[in-house]
């Protein structure tokens, strides 16, 4: 076992690659995500929920670091509540945001390109929560800590099974070849217990039993399922490799409605089965 800022990971082969290797580049997003509390660290005591799939563990990475279907899946979620997502559901050229390829089957979307205020992704002005952002700021100064607060948290799939969903921490647990469940809890930070029951309230409304985003998922996963099962059983996913760019550290980013971040997982996943 090996742990990075508090999360655990268990390895059960004798031989491999360290944490630190299978990390790579991605431990950025961690530190995003924990950077947001005031401490440096993340409270994950609200409970977990848990949703049955029909269809294989893989689709739930697959969708939920895509960008292309929020436009038509989510319309319903946009349509009936006001958030940050409203932004990304507009005409292809307008969208600011991008999905990115982090290397060792890591993959996120980048929400944070196209926000311009801090705390956009919560929701809420800095003026709402005057406790966290002033213990922010007297944790990192002025400047530091409103481009913390603007960024946000990560919107990304950690290799093979984690999900960071923004402010929440999502497991993908393999059933059969044809069925897996999710789990999910909401992301508190301590810290910064003001905003907790917002977390708790949005984490329902996203993810909960009852909700606008996992019912979308879970259909549009196994539908897929379905068809991978009865008709073709190869999916084309080459949109937006005429688009992708390398960036400095490393990173392949492109479009947001591209698929550079399902070719960063299938690519991976096809190295660690060969191996």
């Amino acid at each position: 076992t090996d742990s990075y800022r508090g999360f655990v990971w268990a390895c059960l082969a004798q031989e491999g690659i360290s944490l630190k290797e299978h990390l790579g580049r991605a431990t950025e997003l961690f530190d995003r995500a924990c950077d947001l509390s005031p401490s440096g660290e993340l409270n994950l005591s609200a409970g977990w929920d848990r949703h049955l799939y029909l269809s294989n563990w893989k689709m739930l990475p697959e969708n939920d670091t895509d960008g292309y279907h929020v436009n038509f899946t989510h319309q319903s979620f946009v349509q009936a509540i006001d958030s940050q997502y409203g932004d990304f559901v507009q005409e292809e050229e307008t969208i600011e945001g991008v999905v990115i390829d982090w290397g060792m089957g890591h993959t996120e979307i980048d929400f944070s390109r196209g926000y311009k205020e801090p705390l956009k992704w919560l929701g809420v002005s800095p003026e709402k929560v005057p406790e966290y952002v002033e213990a922010m700021v007297a944790l990192h100064g002025e400047e530091k800590a409103m481009e913390i607060l603007r960024i946000g948290p990560p919107h990304a799939c950690i290799f093979p099974n984690l999900f960071l969903g923004e402010m929440n921490i999502v497991i993908f647990q393999p059933e059969s070849i044809g069925t897996s469940v999710q789990w999910h809890t909401p992301m508190f930070l301590k810290g910064a217990e003001q905003l907790n029951y917002r977390l708790l309230r949005q984490s329902e409304g996203a993810m909960g039993p009852t909700s606008f985003l996992v019912a979308d998922d879970a259909t549009i996963a196994q539908l897929t399922q379905r068809t991978l099962e009865e008709g073709e059983p190869w999916c084309d996913m080459s949109r937006g490799m005429n688009r992708e760019v390398e960036e400095r550290n490393g990173n392949l980013v492109s479009h947001m409605t591209d698929e550079t971040n399902n070719r960063g997982f299938w690519k991976h996943y096809k190295e660690v089965m060969a191996n």
